[in-house]
């Protein structure tokens, strides 16, 4: 077993038996059958750490495919923090054609926007370079989002916010910032929206809702 830090959510963790892992339907799925004939890896939710079980969750190749789940503590192989993947330049060990998706593509335009802050990547593109596992899409329909987690961003108002969301979005697909401390975050686009006097902050006692959501995700 590689160390195991601290275990936050977006982390991605690699286990070796399926007995492992504990998920919430049974009998499982066809997805989820062949999700986990592909890689044995799930990413950490947001949830009570209890017994020495870690509330995860399997995901598929569509949207829809997802599972909630626990993974026991004691058989985690690897852990992949979302900086794990920028540190690594792993997009590199992936096979050229892979590279070359609008998605990957815009990974490495935006790596050097974001030297000066703590960042990492999860979603789909993580996945598909800690298993080699295709799970980018690029079609004329849907490419795949960059999600990316910012933990101790530096407080911006909402014309910050938008300034900074424009700069990440000028390479042809999403980037969606999900500014983190701990087990909270909450959406730098919903922030930067302007809409709400409230925004959602996600925790792992449930969502709540906060005018201030740079002073909420560190007073939880």
């Amino acid at each position: 077993m590689g160390k195991i830090t601290n275990i936050w959510p977006h982390d991605l963790l690699t286990f070796t038996n399926d007995d492992d892992l504990i998920l919430e339907e049974n009998p499982l799925p066809e997805w989820a059958k062949d999700s986990l004939s592909k890689a044995k890896i799930v990413v950490v939710r947001r949830g009570q750490f209890k017994n020495g079980l870690i509330p995860v969750g399997l995901r598929g190749y569509e949207r829809n495919q997802r599972l909630a789940g626990y993974l026991k503590k004691s058989s985690i192989v690897k852990q992949y923090h979302p900086d794990y993947f920028i540190k690594h330049e792993s997009w590199c060990d992936l096979p050229i054609e892979r590279q070359k998706l609008i998605a990957f593509q815009a990974l490495v335009k935006i790596a050097p926007l974001l030297t000066d802050y703590q960042w990492g990547i999860s979603g789909s593109l993580a996945y598909e370079m800690a298993t080699g596992v295709k799970m980018v899409k690029e079609s004329p329909e849907h490419t795949s989002d960059l999600d990316l987690i910012m933990p101790d961003l530096p407080k911006m108002n909402v014309a910050e916010a938008r300034k900074f969301l424009a700069r990440l979005n000028q390479f042809c697909t999403h980037a969606d910032v999900q500014v983190v401390y701990g087990e909270n975050g909450f959406s730098l686009e919903e922030y930067a929206l302007g809409r709400d006097q409230q925004i959602l902050i996600k925790t792992a006692t449930g969502p709540i809702l906060s005018e201030n959501p740079w002073q909420a995700i560190k007073e939880r």
